[in-house]
């Protein structure tokens, strides 16, 4: 947590919302809300600031201020899940499954109805960790490229098993 003297310097929530509305062109404070949704999603704050000339469009978006709940694979949740996949896998000292584990585990993979493509907005992300044209095919249930992860000793299907309760579509223990 916070020292004591950085979050006495800290805006309070009041000052926070006095001055969006400031920036704004506002006469007064946005609600919390306004200030909360703006925070969450960089999407919305930005609509406001584009439509701080207009007071119509403005009073809209000031009315209905609700932020994007990011998909399970947006960008930002690919990359989280691409750092924490990361530490795990430093953990076991970047350690592989033997290619026999490894051609199971992609077999299980193909058999899949979660296999699928990159999402469009998602193809860059996905070049830059390593997703080559031959090996493109991603999890949409967690977002992982699949010939990637069924390679790590550290990494888990998400996916239960559809006949073997307990175990995952990789027939290892659920994590």
């Amino acid at each position: 947590m916070l020292n004591d003297k950085v979050e006495a310097e800290l805006p309070s929530l009041s000052q926070q919302c006095e001055e969006l509305g400031r920036i704004l062109g506002l006469d007064g404070p946005v609600r919390k809300e306004v200030l909360k949704a703006a925070i969450e999603d960089s999407a919305y704050a930005n609509n406001l600031l584009v439509c701080r000339g207009n007071q119509e469009f403005l009073k809209v978006l000031l009315s209905k201020p609700q932020a994007r709940q990011p998909s399970e694979n947006s960008g930002m949740e690919l990359i989280r899940k691409g750092a924490e996949a990361l530490l795990r896998w430093g953990c076991t000292g970047f350690s592989v499954v033997s290619d026999e584990i490894f051609r199971e585990r992609l077999s299980a993979c193909v058999e899949c109805p979660h296999l699928s493509s990159p999402r469009e907005g998602n193809r860059l992300l996905y070049m830059i960790a390593g997703a080559a044209s031959k090996d493109r095919a991603v999890c949409s249930r967690c977002g992982c490229v699949v010939a990637r992860k069924a390679r790590l000793t550290s990494e888990s299907c998400p996916e239960p098993h559809p006949s073997v309760p307990g175990l995952s579509r990789w027939n290892e223990p659920m994590v």
